[in-house]
């Protein structure tokens, strides 16, 4: 009876496990090539509301951070696609984190306008409660993910890193037709 019990806790042990690591893939499946963004809505850092299908329509590099230290990370991205994406495709990004109830929306556009220049703010949206990342699949993370999308809205090529890292030559390569 003892050995039929250890394997049964063994057993059960590795079911706890293997339904962890599966429930961890399905948070953190963020869009891959060939699938569209979910439908999702939020407000820019103007307060005026925005829908993921407003990505359609044309090309667009879209970076996501989900910590509120990603910013610098984030800026990377969109100096690099200053050199090496052109001008016709669409620049976006999407700050959604997790904040403490009591900060409040206006709070936190107010320090995101802070850092972002004004003439993005339109293309920045925000959401302080980590809506769009879990819409999204993405998990909390220093580092962006950073989405080319096509003309219909597809993700082209997704990658979670930073500008320079090897696999984001995917992106770029997706967004210069190169």
């Amino acid at each position: 009876m003892g050995r039929r019990e250890r394997i049964t806790g063994t057993t059960l042990r590795r079911w706890v496990l293997a339904g962890a690591l599966l429930a961890a893939t399905a948070v953190g499946a963020m869009p891959g090539p060939g699938e569209t963004l979910p439908d999702f809505t939020t407000k820019d850092l103007l307060n005026a509301p925005h829908r993921s299908s407003e990505l359609k329509g044309r090309p667009t590099l879209l970076v996501v951070i989900t910590d509120k230290d990603g910013g610098d990370a984030m800026q990377k991205w969109f100096d690099t696609a200053g050199t090496r994406v052109p001008d016709s495709v669409h620049r976006a990004s999407i700050l959604t984190f997790k904040l403490p109830f009591f900060v409040g929306t206006g709070t936190a556009q107010g320090k995101a306008r802070q850092k972002v220049p004004q003439q993005f703010w339109g293309d920045t949206w925000l959401d302080k409660n980590g809506d769009m990342a879990k819409a999204l699949g993405l998990d909390s993370s220093r580092t962006p993910y950073a989405f080319a999308l096509d003309a219909q809205g597809r993700v082209v090529a997704a990658v979670h890193g930073d500008a320079d890292a090897p696999e984001a030559q995917s992106v770029w390569k997706a967004l210069t037709g190169g």
